[in-house]
């Protein structure tokens, strides 16, 4: 897979987590062009397209989380993180739903919320997200099962 067709398959994914951690565009772009600059500085090869993905989602979630280190920012959600145009045209009551969840993952816990986002949004199984994050697996399935029992209660 050459580098044009690399950042077309992952830029989106790579675009979205950076906005979910630093909440903004302007820091999103900085957090999306370090992890590609930091994936094409040095040839990379990957016995699977599974490895790739997961190299590059942590790349950028480190990404993001060194720049708001550094800027001394707090992580703030807001109503940029979660994108709304998919429910656009829907019965309101759908768009307030969506609304109504993305407020209550802006109240869990990062690393509730890290694991939920990385499994509803970014499509990776449960032991990508184990390896990615260096966890155990038991710890990202109990991350996500309380992660959705807070979401219920929250949304109850």
């Amino acid at each position: 897979m050459n580098g044009e067709e690399i950042v077309t398959r992952y830029s989106d994914m790579i675009y979205g987590v950076a906005m979910r951690y630093v909440g903004n565009h302007a820091d999103a772009e900085d957090v999306y062009s370090e992890t590609f600059y930091r994936y094409f500085l040095k040839e990379r090869s990957f016995n699977e397209e599974e490895h790739r993905k997961a190299w590059l989602l942590r790349v950028a979630i480190n990404c993001a989380k060194d720049l708001l280190a550094k800027r001394g920012y707090e992580q703030e959600y807001n109503d940029e993180i979660y994108d709304l145009s998919a429910v656009e045209g829907s019965p309101a009551a759908q768009v307030e739903d969506v609304i109504a969840v993305r407020d209550a993952l802006a109240k869990l816990g990062a690393e509730y919320r890290e694991v939920l986002a990385l499994y509803y949004f970014d499509d990776m199984t449960v032991s990508q997200i184990a390896e990615m994050l260096d966890q155990p697996v038991n710890t990202v399935k109990s991350r996500l099962l309380r992660g959705r029992e807070k979401l219920k209660n929250m949304l109850a």
